[in-house]
């Protein structure tokens, strides 16, 4: 990771003018087939040089790893802007920038403390608690003052399928309400609620949810036994997770200090006991604590990131100057690590050497070749580096819904996303489905090409093309593989297959020439294909497929669907559209990569049972999982 090429900037930055000297020179000696076929094509080491280098910078330690928000990200995007600019590409597209300008959510974050207030009257002796450090202000729960009378509401659980309802003989209307975290009986194997493994009951936003469709004021959570005895460390203002759906109600954490101390004067109990007898019987222990009132605020700032996608245009001409043709690659990747890293608990660079300074850089190279294009008749050209990709496709939907060209006269989107590590020749290319012609299109280029091609006819899929072709833009997305440093810190330069990405460079240019110069542009084909993403060796493999479209915006517990095709496995159990898988059998699926890893141990043709939350109610389905 400490090591790196050295920026070339002989090769790598050209001015216009300086550029096409130097392609007229190379093209001394070349056959004539060759000069016609691609006029703007240089020797093989020139793109191999202008590669290495522009990955060089990219993938460097100095950018930090391209995270959004960062000072590397934006380096990372004035370099794209200034190479459009130097290949003569225009860059006034937005305000007279290259850049399209938006904010994208960042970190929720606690308000001013003189606005996150908690406090407990008609106790003898009074309680004060201190903020940060008897009680937090959770994201959880939505921002407002409240005030109302206490109430315990034991484990806040409503399970009318398994005979236990917390709220069931008491009116918390008005009130703010104490709830325990997870269930009863979490240590008994035969619990109805799972024992060990707890069931959706024991979701932070399950009780939240709850509490606020009961009509509580407020809710105050509280570690249960078993988490105390390890920890009653103060719980942070994200440790519980955003709620995105339903109704909210201010919430907040308390430490069981505090609380025992309000249970033992009132009811004469510790939390401890009334865990035990509730684990005894399995009866609720509800009831308001008489006398007992409770006032305060909570103020959550939900920060919001300034972020931008860096786009070139090369104008079209002739009678099909209206229409445009997208190419385009993410240029953000995961930063230090984190959220979205592989290596858990590592706080280190990923450079996104591959993942997808690749990409940005066979599309930089890319649009060198078509600058040069002089078509008579040729739709526009439109080269995006998006941003916020790895937050979940940010930048390719926040274009598709602003688009800066009629997105209806967008005819396709050519995308490229980690085509850095070229191994055994394997070359996969997704979309092939998604228009008529193009899996034919893709096997001309590759009689030339001469790749080990894996053909998939998905155009959804986990990249920037989904957004277009969510909005039925036909897709094409190229792509060489899965690998064990993916998403981690090992994505260096080093590592980056150049001979393959210029051959892929050599191949997109071709098919991109053909898209933008086509006398009819490509007719949009649905397809109910799913996109296999699997690990380098495994492309011959059948996989267990769900069919579904995950919605990666979804911050709650669980993995939300956006869209459940027609006719696939999902769509047959009778899964829907806004749905939240919470659990596949008995495994809990708190999030998008949880649900992929159990995918993935799966088979074709396994049947399992789909847990899902449908707006209040909890779902089960039989669904026998389909091949990919």
């Amino acid at each position: 990771m400490d090591v790196h090429f050295s920026m070339i900037k002989t090769s790598s930055i050209f001015s216009t003018r300086f550029s096409r000297v130097v392609l007229s020179l190379a093209c001394i000696g070349c056959t004539a087939a060759w000069i016609a076929s691609s006029k703007a094509e240089e020797p093989r080491a020139g793109a191999l040089a202008r590669l290495q280098a522009d990955i060089a910078y990219l993938a460097s330690d100095d950018l930090q790893g391209r995270d959004v928000g960062s000072p590397g990200i934006a380096l990372a995007g004035d370099f794209i802007a200034k190479r459009f600019s130097e290949l003569g590409i225009k860059t006034d597209v937005f305000d007279g920038t290259p850049f399209q300008d938006f904010s994208i959510p960042g970190e929720a974050e606690m308000g001013a403390p003189e606005n996150n207030v908690l406090k407990f009257t008609g106790l003898d002796p009074e309680i004060n608690v201190t903020l940060e450090q008897d009680y937090s202000p959770l994201a959880l729960g939505n921002s407002g003052a409240f005030s109302g009378p206490l109430v315990f509401a034991g484990y806040g659980i409503t399970a009318p399928d398994l005979g236990y309802d917390d709220y069931a003989d008491v009116d918390v209307k008005g009130k703010v309400v104490i709830v325990i975290r997870k269930e009863p009986q979490q240590q008994m194997e035969n619990s109805i609620f799972d024992g060990t493994r707890s069931s959706q009951y024991a979701y932070f936003s399950s009780k939240e949810l709850n509490a606020a469709v009961h009509d509580a004021a407020a809710l105050i959570l509280v570690n249960d036994a078993v988490t105390a005895d390890n920890s009653d460390q103060l719980m942070g203002v994200t440790a519980a997770g955003k709620a995105v759906t339903g109704k909210q109600i201010p919430t907040l954490y308390c430490k069981r200090a505090v609380i025992d101390t309000i249970l033992t004067q009132k009811l004469g109990k510790t939390l401890r006991q009334l865990e035990d007898e509730i684990d005894g019987d399995l009866k609720p222990r509800s009831q308001v604590l008489e006398g007992v009132t409770v006032s305060g605020e909570v103020a959550i700032q939900q920060s919001q990131i300034p972020v931008r996608n860096v786009v070139g245009y090369l104008p079209g001409t002739g009678d099909l100057a209206d229409e445009f043709v997208v190419v385009g690659a993410h240029y953000d990747h995961v930063g230090m690590g984190g959220v979205g890293s592989l290596a858990p608990g590592t706080v280190a660079i990923h450079n996104g050497a591959d993942d997808n300074a690749s990409g940005t850089c066979t599309m930089l190279e890319v649009a060198r070749r078509l600058a040069f294009d002089d078509s008579k008749q040729r739709r526009g050209l439109i080269f995006m580096a998006f941003t916020g990709e790895e937050k979940g496709l940010l930048g390719s939907k926040h274009y598709v819904r602003n688009p800066r060209w009629p997105i209806e006269q967008t005819v396709a989107m050519v995308n490229m996303d980690m085509v850095g590590r070229l191994a055994d020749n394997r070359l996969t290319v997704y979309g092939t489905g998604t228009a008529a012609g193009f899996e034919d299109m893709i096997d001309r280029a590759n009689e030339t090409a001469q790749f080990n091609l894996s053909k998939q006819a998905a155009g959804f899929g986990p990249s920037d093309h989904s957004s277009f072709y969510e909005v039925e833009i036909p897709v094409f997305h190229f792509f060489t593989g899965l690998h064990d440093d993916y998403h981690r810190p090992g994505d260096d330069p080093e590592k980056v297959n150049y001979e393959g990405m210029s051959r892929v460079a050599d191949m997109v240019s071709g098919i991109v020439r053909e898209l933008a110069t086509a006398e009819t542009r490509p007719a949009y084909m649905k397809t109910t294909a799913f996109a296999d993403v699997g690990r380098r060796g495994r492309t011959n493999r059948s996989r267990a497929v769900l069919g579904v479209q995950l919605d990666l915006d979804f911050q709650g517990q669980g993995a939300a669907l956006a869209d459940v095709p027609e006719n696939g496995p999902a769509f047959d159990a009778g899964l829907q559209s806004g749905d939240v898988i919470i659990k596949i059998d008995e495994q809990e699926i708190p999030s998008v990569l949880e649900l992929r890893k159990v995918l993935s141990e799966l088979k074709p043709e396994d049947k399992i049972q789909v847990t899902v939350r449908r707006g209040k109610e909890q779902l089960t389905s039989e669904v026998t999982l389909g091949r990919g």
